[in-house]
């Protein structure tokens, strides 16, 4: 199975994952134009990993909650991936070409796949960070539903309540730290 069973109904969306869907889904026609750019210069290979990144960006938004964040994921995962193959790519062009990045003494074609070289690696690196934002924010949001008491702002409310205090106490009342108390056993 490549993908992990659902066992129960998706989480919807956090709030930020709702603001950031607009964003999402533009980064994700720009990667489809560049997918697209790479059939139109012939990195068949390139454009096949990249139409597989956008199918999967897909279905990151094509779920009927808005988005799913574990394949969110997924999504941020193959991007990252793929964006580092594509700098690792670009590099190599650079270092083996004989025009300069643009040049008008060029071919038309060349100047395009510049063009396209440049903004993939930018694309999908951007896309992986948006995509692990969305996915960090769901877990935090989870988090905060299943364990509430141990949430971020949970958490921060007892760091100063302790602080003002001047020692940290547990929600019973009991010091959370007893020094040892036992007799030493040497060996």
């Amino acid at each position: 199975m490549l993908l992990p069973p659902s066992y129960g109904p998706p989480m919807p969306p956090t709030s930020f994952a709702l603001k950031a869907r607009p964003a999402f889904i533009a980064l994700l026609v720009l990667q489809a134009v560049l997918m697209l750019g790479r059939f139109l210069i012939l990195d068949l290979w390139g454009a096949i990993l990249t139409l597989m990144v956008v199918l999967m960006g897909v279905v990151v938004v094509g779920t009927g909650a808005g988005m799913d964040t574990t394949y969110c994921l997924y999504y941020g995962l193959m991007c990252l991936v793929n964006g580092v193959f594509d700098v690792i790519l670009c590099v190599e062009r650079w270092i083996h070409v004989k025009y300069p990045v643009f040049s008008k003494s060029a071919p038309v074609m060349f100047n395009v796949a510049s063009v396209v070289f440049l903004l993939c690696p930018l694309v999908e690196i951007a896309s992986a960070i948006l995509a692990a934002y969305i996915y960090m924010d769901a877990q935090e949001a989870e988090a905060r539903l299943l364990l509430p008491r141990f949430s971020a702002a949970q958490a921060a409310r007892e760091d100063t309540e302790a602080l003002t205090n001047g020692r940290y106490t547990r929600m019973n009342g009991e010091p959370s730290f007893r020094p040892f108390e036992g007799r030493c056993h040497h060996l």
